[in-house]
C-alpha cells in the first residue's frame, strides 16, 4: 500500500514537472504582464511596444483541430492586446469602448461579471458570414492599462480550445512595478 502511494506521488510530481517544462513564460515589461505559453503554440505575431499608438499585441496559434463544418484543419488563435487610452478610466468605460468598436460586426455579445472590479468576461459571435467566428475575451483595466485577452475560433472549434484558453487565462498575471 505504501509503495503504491509513493508511486502515485512520484507520477503526479513527474507529470507536474513535465507540464511546467513544456511551457515558457512570455513577459511584456512595458505593459506589466506575463503569461505561460505551452510549447505546442506558435508565435504568430508580436508588437511589444508601439510608442505612437501606445499598445502592444502578441498572438499565438494553437495546435490544429478538425472543423467538421469546414471539413479541414483549423488553427485558432489566442492574443493579448494591451494599451493605454487616457479616455478610459475604469472597466465599464473599457467595455463600452470595445462594444462601440465591435458592435457592427457582432451577432451576440454576452457580458458576465467577473470576480473582481477590474475584469469582465465576454463571449461574442460574428454576424458576418465571411468572418464566422466565436470568441471569448477577458477584459481587465488595471493601473491605467487596458487588457484584452482573447480566444478566436470558428464556431464549431470553440469548445475544443476553450479549456486551453481558460488555463492560459488563469496563468495570466499583471506584474506590478516592472520597467523595460
Amino acid at each position: 500500500m505504501l509503495m503504491n502511494k509513493l508511486l502515485l506521488i512520484f507520477i503526479i510530481t513527474l507529470t507536474v514537472s513535465l507540464q511546467s517544462c513544456a511551457q515558457s513564460t512570455y513577459e511584456n515589461f512595458t505593459y506589466s504582464y506575463q503569461a505561460k505559453i505551452p510549447s505546442d503554440w506558435n508565435l504568430a505575431g508580436e508588437i511589444k511596444n508601439d510608442t505612437i499608438q501606445n499598445f502592444s499585441i502578441v498572438e499565438w496559434t494553437l495546435p490544429k483541430v478538425i472543423s467538421e463544418s469546414k471539413e479541414n484543419e483549423i488553427q485558432n488563435s489566442i492574443e493579448i492586446y494591451a494599451w493605454r487610452n487616457s479616455e478610459i478610466k475604469n472597466i465599464n468605460e473599457l467595455i463600452n469602448h470595445e462594444k462601440q468598436k465591435w458592435q457592427p460586426f457582432l451577432l451576440k455579445t454576452d457580458i458576465l461579471q467577473e470576480d473582481s472590479e477590474f475584469s469582465r468576461e465576454v463571449i461574442t459571435t460574428s454576424k458576418i458570414p465571411s468572418f464566422d467566428h466565436k470568441s471569448k475575451k477577458y477584459f481587465i483595466y488595471k493601473n491605467g492599462i487596458c487588457y484584452r485577452i482573447q480566444l478566436v475560433c470558428t464556431q464549431d472549434t470553440f469548445d475544443k480550445n476553450l479549456s486551453d484558453f481558460e488555463n492560459f487565462y488563469m496563468e495570466f498575471k499583471i506584474v506590478e512595478n516592472k520597467k523595460e
